[in-house]
């Protein structure tokens, strides 16, 4: 099975084949045609080894399949999530301010209200896209709160970062399994998105407390950030907050309706919401995969590794692995414990993840309290990308209760 091929997540990600390649020894290799191959990690202590270990596995040889070509990426050292300590260490520092839990808190009361109107509203319709009716509003709306930008600017925002990881070709379109028309299609949209962001930086009445704002006025020790350095955090700020966000919740209505008693436990037991919030994002897994770039001899998983060679560390494999998680394919929203590594781990854990969390729960806070039952109204429709869980359409019937 080709896994750099997104037509293989679709209908669903490849969830048999990794148990497969879970039960093999060693670690899968697959050529590339217009790229160097890799190693495929699929059991959950390796890839935390890979995501906790950036020295041995740096990220700046690129993140993504789709990026990761056996050179430096250019965004290396000036990116957050493309950058190795020391370095990372000064990025984080100077970006982390406007990421802590009390920035989530604050969140709560400029988050609550909308997406209380938005899921009533869709309720009272009763048969909506749960994409365009609420899942992705939600994360538009935060993002933007949280870079500080003026509400007409959210949505555009939303759309070219969604274009930014998914590129604009559909499932159907055969080009969509040619590296070089999907890198050209991420790249334009990237390129338009850095546009966006540089006008919004130099335009836009940006909040006093904003992180756009922060960014720019930061300053440790006299140290700030480069232009540069604040469009591309600014950028991967918009990406990872709506399209990871976007997907969890799509892909946790998902769950529930094609397991009811699971909601109806929910419905009964409230108290589990933060519960299920975790199995959410084990159980959909938003970021599938995190490519990094071998630094030094070493042995994983009985495979001998080189300098330079490519390991992509399949999070979404890890999180149904049957060493760590009893019943991996099962949803469960009571389940305890639960050491998922939707988020990654070490030091790039994701620096969103209270407020990404908080948005999942408000979005199923607001259909606790107004829906009894959830229907799927035909197929998902799934965007056809191996790197995030996406969705393009979930039309469902909402029924009041």
């Amino acid at each position: 099975m080709d896994l750099t091929d997104p037509r293989t997540f679709i209908p669903d990600p490849p969830y048999r084949t990794w148990a497969r390649l879970r039960r093999r020894d060693g670690l899968p290799f697959q050529e590339r045609r217009e790229a160097p191959g890799f190693y495929s990690v699929v059991r959950y202590r390796d890839v935390d080894t890979v995501v906790r270990d950036s020295t041995s596995y740096s990220s700046e040889g690129g993140m993504t399949l789709d990026t990761a070509l056996g050179v430096r990426d250019p965004a290396a050292g000036k990116m957050i999530e493309l950058t190795d300590p020391p370095r990372h260490r000064r990025l984080r520092k100077l970006v982390s301010g406007g990421l802590n839990r009390s920035v989530a808190q604050n969140m709560d009361a400029l988050l609550r209200w909308r997406v209380d109107s938005w899921v009533a509203d869709a309720v009272r319709v009763g048969e909506v896209d749960f994409v365009d009716a609420v899942s992705e509003r939600v994360p538009s709306a935060a993002t933007g709160l949280l870079l500080g930008l003026p509400e007409k600017h959210w949505d555009k925002l939303a759309d070219r970062a969604s274009r930014a990881v998914c590129g604009s070709l559909s499932a159907d379109d055969a080009r969509v399994g040619d590296l070089a028309v999907r890198r050209n299609s991420t790249a334009t949209a990237n390129g338009q998105l850095m546009v966006h962001l540089a006008s919004l930086v130099d335009h836009a009445e940006l909040a006093e407390d904003g992180m756009m704002r922060r960014l720019v006025e930061a300053e440790i020790d006299g140290d700030r950030l480069t232009r540069e350095e604040v469009l591309l955090n600014c950028l991967n700020l918009a990406i990872a907050g709506n399209e990871t966000t976007k997907n969890a919740t799509t892909g946790g209505l998902v769950a529930f309706s094609r397991d009811p008693q699971q909601w109806q436990l929910l419905r009964r037991h409230p108290e589990l919401l933060d519960s299920a919030v975790e199995e959410i994002l084990r159980y959909t897994s938003p970021v599938q995969h995190l490519m990094r770039t071998v630094t030094r001899p070493q042995t994983l998983a009985g495979t001998p590794l080189h300098e330079g060679d490519l390991v992509c560390a399949w999070v979404a494999s890890a999180n149904r692995d049957e060493e760590v998680f009893t019943e991996p394919d099962a949803f469960r929203i009571d389940r305890d414990p639960n050491p998922h590594l939707a988020f990654t781990a070490g030091k790039h854990f994701c620096l969103g993840a209270s407020l990404a969390r908080l948005e999942i729960k408000l979005v199923f806070e607001a259909l606790l309290s107004r829906v009894e039952r959830i229907t799927l109204l035909g197929t998902p429709v799934r965007k056809p990308t191996n790197l995030v869980a996406a969705y393009a359409r979930l039309p469902v019937e909402l029924h009041a209760g």
